[in-house]
């Protein structure tokens, strides 16, 4: 009746996720992910969304909804 180790590990939930941003200048939205590895423009207005840092990104927009 011994329990296996498996059966005691949990699973870990992600640290990273999708964020929908609304852009602080003209207020257009845009879904970008948390650890991005490229910095983010708006489509319309051409301001910095994200920048990538190597590893979780710095968001310099509005942060509206974080899908996990």
């Amino acid at each position: 009746m011994s329990m296996g180790k498996r059966e005691h590990t949990l699973i870990p939930k992600p640290r990273s996720a999708f964020i929908l941003v609304r852009c602080s200048r003209c207020n257009a939205e845009r879904i970008v992910y948390s650890h991005s590895t490229r910095g983010i423009r708006c489509r319309q207005c051409n301001s910095l969304l994200v920048e990538n840092t190597g590893g979780r990104a710095v968001i310099h927009a509005v942060e509206v909804n974080r899908f996990s």
